[in-house]
């Protein structure tokens, strides 16, 4: 019992330093988005010097800043495929749907065919039997996928560098933050508070999703 005990308290303790080791990042990046450059230099871990008024003029720095302009609308019916959008949403499209086929396809195979039996002999169409009956069983699957392409596009560099340029009027958030680091100087007070935008709609989804996100990957492979 005692060996027992001990174990668990050595696995809490191991898993409290890995925890620390993972959240530390993100404390840099909160903490700093509330500090001047000039305050991030000097002291980059200490809490004190950050306050919330400077967190919401950083904010306003970015939003403002021309370099952070990724909504500009562009010709979505354009023929060009490098700094448009039809051409980054077809890349996308492509490096995403293999898995996505991947965890909705053993999915689908889990669901039994009775199932369609019986809609088929209660006069439903084939397309009916799909959008009626097991459409709406890929619910979970339908938000697996849906959160782990959104994201890994949204956190996404280096194809969206190459075809769309770090100088183009298209810009993604991570190429957005790129734009503030320069060869002679690097604005760090609008670096953290960007990417502190980038972060944080990603963490608050996957927060509200984690369940759906694991019970359906779980299900997807064993199905």
């Amino acid at each position: 019992m005692k060996k027992m005990r001990a174990f668990r308290l050595g696995g809490t303790v191991l898993a409290a330093i890995l925890a620390i080791v993972v959240l530390f990042p993100f404390y840099l990046v909160i903490i700093n988005s509330c500090k001047n450059a000039n305050d991030i230099v000097a002291n980059p871990i200490e809490f004190f010097s950050a306050s919330f008024d400077q967190l919401i003029t950083n904010l306003t720095s970015v939003m403002n800043n021309s370099n952070f302009n990724f909504w500009y609308a562009g010709n979505f019916l354009g023929i060009s495929m490098l700094q448009s959008y039809p051409g980054i949403i077809f890349a996308y499209l492509g490096f995403g749907g293999a898995m996505t086929v991947f965890i909705l396809t053993g999915f689908i195979k889990g669901i039994p065919y009775e199932l369609e039996e019986a809609a088929a002999i209660d006069g439903c169409s084939p397309e009916g039997t799909f959008f009626k009956i097991v459409f709406p069983l890929l619910k979970p699957m339908e938000v697996t996928v849906t959160i782990l392409n959104g994201m890994w596009i949204w956190n996404d560099y280096l194809l969206p560098s190459m075809m769309l340029g770090q100088n183009g009027k298209i810009k993604t958030l991570p190429v957005a933050v790129q734009a503030f680091v320069g060869s002679c100087v690097k604005q760090w007070d609008l670096i953290l508070s960007a990417a502190l935008l980038a972060m944080l709609p990603m963490i608050i989804l996957f927060l509200l999703a984690q369940k759906q996100i694991m019970s359906g990957m779980v299900e997807g492979a064993i199905k």
